[in-house]
């Protein structure tokens, strides 16, 4: 199915584009499609799995921080609904795929039907990227929310886990949520909470594969979240 989803997004990319490319197994057989049909591209990404992929595929990949803007953008995820909210917790770099994803004209999600639901079910947790001095201010914070918090850890590492850029990873769990908006801009509102992997009204289209064929699911407002956080970080340059 995975391979049927990444097929159906070359359709998509067009010669002469710049496209993001986020990070998971989608995303990778996307990048082999674009290499076996010979699109010519330039890619963005927020993961350093997808960049090494994409050299070895001899895509060349522009930097994410000189990028402005790209034609296209592609992402795997844990779950989404049918308003095209999404979770992205499992990898860690929901902060830089986010960016990733804001810069995009058109972003799209890549998920098979089993990650779908009518509402987000939050049955993964809300991941969050926390600056280490408001570890413990962030940590009362979502448990005021109602979220059970937890310290991303690793087998192979002693201590939290931290992000590309050095910050605390975080998982907030929520047994229910009511109003997945009203969640999300406070997540977005606490102080030293960098960034979380809850993706709210971001996503224009998504391509879901199934056991019947391919289902594609457009938002009813495109590109209305994407415009109105490039204008807030405009403002705040």
């Amino acid at each position: 199915m995975k391979k049927k989803c990444a097929q159906k997004a070359l359709e998509m990319i067009e010669n002469g584009m710049i496209v993001g490319l986020g990070g998971g197994s989608t995303v990778a057989l996307l990048i082999e499609e674009i290499e076996k049909h010979r699109k010519r591209i330039q890619a963005v990404t927020p993961s350093r799995d997808t960049l090494r992929l994409c050299i070895q595929h001899h895509i060349p990949v522009l930097p994410l921080e000189l990028t402005e803007e790209t034609d296209l953008a592609f992402d795997g995820c844990d779950e989404l609904d049918a308003e095209l909210n999404a979770l992205k917790s499992c990898g860690g770099i929901h902060t830089q795929e986010k960016i990733a994803a804001c810069m995009a004209k058109e972003y799209v999600l890549l998920a098979d039907e089993g990650k779908y639901h009518e509402t987000l079910t939050f049955s993964y947790p809300v991941t969050v990227e926390v600056l280490p001095p408001a570890y413990a201010c962030v940590k009362k914070c979502l448990e005021q929310m109602g979220a059970v918090v937890t310290e991303r850890r690793s087998a192979q590492k002693a201590g939290v886990l931290v992000s590309d850029y050095g910050n605390y990873l975080l998982e907030a769990k929520f047994s229910s949520v009511e109003n997945i908006g009203e969640l999300s801009l406070k997540l977005d509102q606490v102080p030293g909470l960098t960034g979380h992997s809850l993706f709210y009204r971001i996503a224009s289209k998504a391509i879901i594969a199934g056991s019947d064929g391919m289902e594609i699911i457009k938002s009813e407002q495109p590109g209305f979240r994407r415009k109105e956080i490039r204008r807030k970080t405009n403002a705040e340059i």
